[in-house]
């Protein structure tokens, strides 16, 4: 099943020579032609995800060409890792980074206090920040480690699961 799903994303994206053609591109072109960027196998796509989800942890800009530079370094799917980079947009923002700021917050000690009716302004804003700045950053490096260490080994234990099976009842089928 994983590297079916990985096949569709694939055929989805767009192909190594329509992106040689990007102008953004043109100082990668020796480095996307490596087949290793392309390729759909266990360790590349299970890497990648990892690359994926590290970024995408991290509240701060330009996640996608993180990911991509990190891929192309560590030559593994590049498409997989900047696709992974999605599970962070504006609708699961909340769910992410709220409870990494709790966990920070909780091991920094720093008091929490529920919103009240105040009137959203630059100034607030910019006061909460200065508060919950440090809290943030510890939480998000905490996802950033577990949240890609948890998704390679389950998307590595399912790989071979799904490879396994696969084995196996192929050899039953050719036994009768």
């Amino acid at each position: 099943m994983p590297k079916r799903l990985f096949k569709r994303l694939q055929k989805r994206l767009p192909d190594k020579g329509a992106l040689s053609t990007e102008w953004y591109l043109r100082p990668f072109n020796v480095m996307m032609h490596d087949p290793a960027l392309w390729s759909v196998h266990r360790r590349g796509v299970t890497k990648a995800v990892a690359i994926g989800l590290f970024f995408a942890m991290l509240p701060i800009v330009g996640q996608m060409v993180l990911a991509a530079l990190l891929a192309l370094w560590v030559r593994v799917n590049l498409p997989v890792a900047v696709a992974a980079t999605w599970i962070s947009n504006p609708v699961t923002f909340v769910p992410i980074y709220y409870p990494a700021y709790k966990l920070g917050a909780v091991i920094l000690g720093v008091p929490h206090h529920e919103p009240q009716n105040v009137p959203i302004s630059m100034d607030w804003l910019l006061s909460e920040l200065a508060t919950a700045w440090k809290p943030l950053f510890l939480g998000c490096g905490i996802f950033a480690v577990v949240v890609p260490a948890a998704g390679f080994l389950i998307l590595n234990l399912a790989w071979r699961y799904t490879s396994l099976y696969r084995f196996k009842h192929r050899r039953r089928r050719a036994q009768f």
